[in-house]
């Protein structure tokens, strides 16, 4: 073993050395003690600015129902309680400071302890900001656990549809088959049965993955691009070009070994390479069924096989018949009149569905006079269905009351196989008068849904159930009976222009607009629309969702009956001056805007509701304070909202419901320019006497001991008092669901959340934690 040794002048050299360079070091806690304290604090604001970017990119992400991320939520945790301890590390210094320089005598133990921690917290949050660099904070939620629901309706099994979904199982399983065509008229049962060959496929363990998206009869590829990625729990579609998602998602499907893809409702020829879908020598494991109308369509996307879906047969027809009008039918006084409104029906399932639940429980003259409407009416034809599809829905639609009827039609104007808000139905339905005998919001809300669960029942809507623990209810229109629906709005003098997410781009041409009652041209590409329109008779116009809109002044000066107006996600900085002329509006939806000066707005002094959820709105201008009609004002996720002038909430003397969830929480802030630009007081909400629905964040316990918030009047609530962290509001919202009425207190590091149900008396302490 070798030994090497060193001069002790060499080993004095080294130890000198290092004791020097500790030295220097604690030296320079003491030297560098400024420069040390204004770094933290740098630090602590940039921290905070990034922590506020993530949080607005947090807040869209939830606001598409989407799942954030667990390494997000535990940054979010950790840079509050990082930011909590040095703000009072920097409050302590400060009040210290006095001690460390008394006169000219320095405490050197203070100084050097302060700068050394300062040092240290500016570390700690230097790889804070590196951690926070996220290239994503969320991710889409996951899809029903079925992701293909079986169609509620008939409870046995039709031979003819038996055999048809045998043969379609046994074609996927063959390797040199790899694509099925499904086709038959409109109304005819190819979507249940698409759906039921899912199940089978799935019960089968045929497919690893089983994917089911509507293409419809103009088809949007991004759209179709995004439906795959959702159902297939991917993220990684972000990019804007069709052909980058192409690839990317062609990519990911050759991933799957085994996969089924079911595309709904095809009108013409589509590129699945356009979309990203590998199949045949791409991608052996993909097997795609697609549904059309026509069997030339199954032709052109090149099918392998192709099964034809006819009517049922009279014993299939009466069967279904007779399970859904719920009566003993065949033994009654009503048979030989149920057989012949059965034959009516020609074996079109959809016919059959809506006559039979429409009849339920008439009495003899309704059986008698729905047979001889089915007989003589005469209807337009629509390419691919049959007449008596038509002849059917339209009797179902005349045994509707007249508000159902109202809701019925208005659902036809929002886009094929669109996710349709029942809440929207809601804010519509007030501003275009629906419910004239109804007093409240909560009573207007209440019939709606009661209206929505009878069409649903009718087979009028399909239930949409969205992310049931928000408690949103969403449904869907059929694009059978959407396009019927258009039929019947026609023939009873609705006049509507609907041309909904049919990736529009320009405004449409038109002899004339006077005779119109609705125009939806939401969801499009529109950028410019005309400087000035003549539209007397129109009560509605939803423009939402053209993203580069620009609207001229004269636009709505035209429009004097309007009630509801829908801008939502459009350019309107600043607001059309004709906006003013909206005299009759009482529904405006600005939600995710980028809006200016909103001060033209109080000249709307029929206003009931006003939606500006989501918007960039810095300030409530003091005009808002004449609207005295306003019943629903919604300024959730407004974000940037710093300013609601005193005395603007306690003007709104007929407001029912206030909603400033993740949004305003300055209450009885003094501004600096005195009383004249003092924010909102919480005691104005004592004198809303009408006040039913109320969300808010109220800043601390202190807050609630100075006033007296009206708890006792609220039907319905959601009050968060303090700042909690964001994995608790998280606790929070998941827990909210159960309770009509729900109270967050966040006190001294101490977390209570504390639901009431509407119909209890009783109080439920669901979590407590510390």
């Amino acid at each position: 073993m070798e030994i090497v040794t060193a001069p002790v002048s060499s080993i004095s050299e080294i130890i000198f050395n290092r004791l020097f360079d500790a030295a220097g070091r604690q030296i320079g806690y003491l030297l560098n003690y400024n420069d040390n304290i204004k770094a933290l604090q740098k630090q602590v604001q940039k921290l905070k600015a990034t922590r506020d970017s993530i949080q607005v990119r947090i807040d869209a992400a939830e606001r598409n129902r989407e799942n954030i991320l667990p390494d997000v939520q535990n940054w979010i945790s950790e840079v509050g309680k990082v930011n909590e301890e040095a703000e009072k590390f920097l409050d302590d210094e400060g009040n210290a400071n006095k001690m460390c320089f008394r006169g000219w005598c320095i405490n050197l133990r203070l100084c050097y302890r302060f700068s050394k921690q300062a040092k240290k917290k500016t570390a700690v949050i230097t790889q804070l900001q590196e951690d926070g660099k996220f290239q994503t904070v969320s991710q889409p939620a996951p899809p029903p656990a079925d992701i293909i629901s079986p169609t509620v309706g008939f409870s046995g099994i039709f031979k003819s549809r038996e055999s048809i979904k045998n043969e379609i199982v046994e074609a996927l399983k063959d390797d040199k088959v790899s694509i099925i065509g499904i086709c038959g008229m409109g109304g005819v049962g190819k979507t249940t049965l698409v759906k039921q060959v899912g199940i089978l496929a799935k019960e089968q363990k045929l497919f690893d993955s089983i994917v089911m998206v509507v293409v419809s009869q103009t088809p949007n590829i991004m759209n179709i691009q995004a439906e795959i990625a959702e159902r297939l729990r991917l993220t990684s579609l972000s990019v804007n070009s069709k052909s980058a998602r192409a690839s990317s998602l062609w990519e990911i499907i050759k991933k799957e070994k085994r996969i089924l893809i079911i595309l709904d409702d095809i009108w013409t020829r589509i590129q699945l390479e356009e979309i990203g879908i590998p199949f045949g020598k791409d991608h052996g494991g993909c097997k795609i069924v697609l549904t059309a109308r026509r069997k030339n369509v199954c032709d052109q996307m090149d099918c392998d096989k192709t099964f034809i879906v006819g009517t049922l047969t009279k014993q299939e027809s009466w069967a279904l018949f007779k399970e859904l009008v719920g009566m003993d039918v065949e033994n009654s006084i009503l048979s030989s009149i149920a057989r012949e409104v059965t034959a009516e029906c020609d074996g079109l399932p959809i016919a059959i569905v809506t006559v039979a639940r429409a009849l339920k429980n008439r009495d003899m003259y309704e059986w008698c006079d729905a047979l001889q409407r089915l007989k003589s009416s005469t209807s337009t034809n629509i390419e691919g269905m049959h007449e008596n599809v038509i002849l059917s829905l339209e009797l179902s639609y005349n045994f509707l009351e007249t508000e159902a009827k109202s809701v019925f039609l208005f659902c036809s104007v929002f886009p094929e196989d669109f996710k349709i808000p029942v809440e929207v139905l809601v804010r519509y339905g007030t501003g275009l008068r629906w419910f004239k005998d109804l007093g409240t919001i909560k009573d207007i809300r209440v019939r709606t849904h009661a209206i929505v669960s009878n069409l649903i029942s009718s087979f009028l809507l399909i239930r949409e159930e969205f992310r049931e623990e928000y408690g949103e209810k969403y449904v869907k229109m059929h694009d059978v009976v959407r396009d019927v629906a258009h039929i019947i709005a026609r023939k009873h003098n609705y006049t509507f222009l609907v041309k909904a997410g049919t990736s529009l781009k320009e405004w449409p041409e038109r002899d004339t607009f006077e005779d119109l009652m609705c125009i939806s041209l939401m969801l499009n590409d529109i950028k410019e629309v005309p400087d000035g329109i003549e539209c007397p008779k129109l009560q509605s116009l939803l423009l939402q969702q053209n993203s580069k809109l620009v609207v001229p002044n004269n636009f709505f000066q035209g429009m004097k009956h309007l009630g509801v107006l829908d801008l939502s996600e459009t350019q309107l900085s600043p607001l059309p001056k004709s906006l003013s002329f909206l005299v009759n509006l009482r529904t405006l939806y600005l939600n995710d805007c980028k809006l200016g000066d909103l001060s033209i707005i109080g000249d709307l002094s029929k206003l009931e509701i006003l939606s500006l959820c989501g918007s960039n709105v810095r300030e409530i201008p003091i005009s808002f304070n004449r609207l005295t009609h306003l019943r629903l004002l919604d300024l959730y996720y407004c974000n940037e909202l710093t300013q609601i002038p005193s005395g603007v909430i306690s003007s709104l003397c007929k407001l029912e419901e206030l909603y400033v969830l993740e949004s305003f929480r300055l209450w009885d802030l003094e501004g600096d320019g005195g009383d004249s630009r003092s924010n909102a007081k919480l005691a104005e909400l004592q004198l809303l006497s009408r006040i039913t629905s109320l969300e808010i964040i109220i800043p601390n316990l202190n807050f609630l001991i100075d006033n007296d918030v009206p708890f006792k009047n609220l039907s319905s609530f959601t009050i968060i008092i303090g700042a909690p962290e964001f994995h608790e509001r998280w606790a929070f919202k998941r827990f909210s669901r159960k309770y009509s009425r729900k109270l967050m207190i966040s006190y001294n590091n101490e977390v209570m959340i504390l639901g009431l149900l509407d119909c209890l008396k009783n109080l439920v302490v669901e979590y407590c934690s510390k």
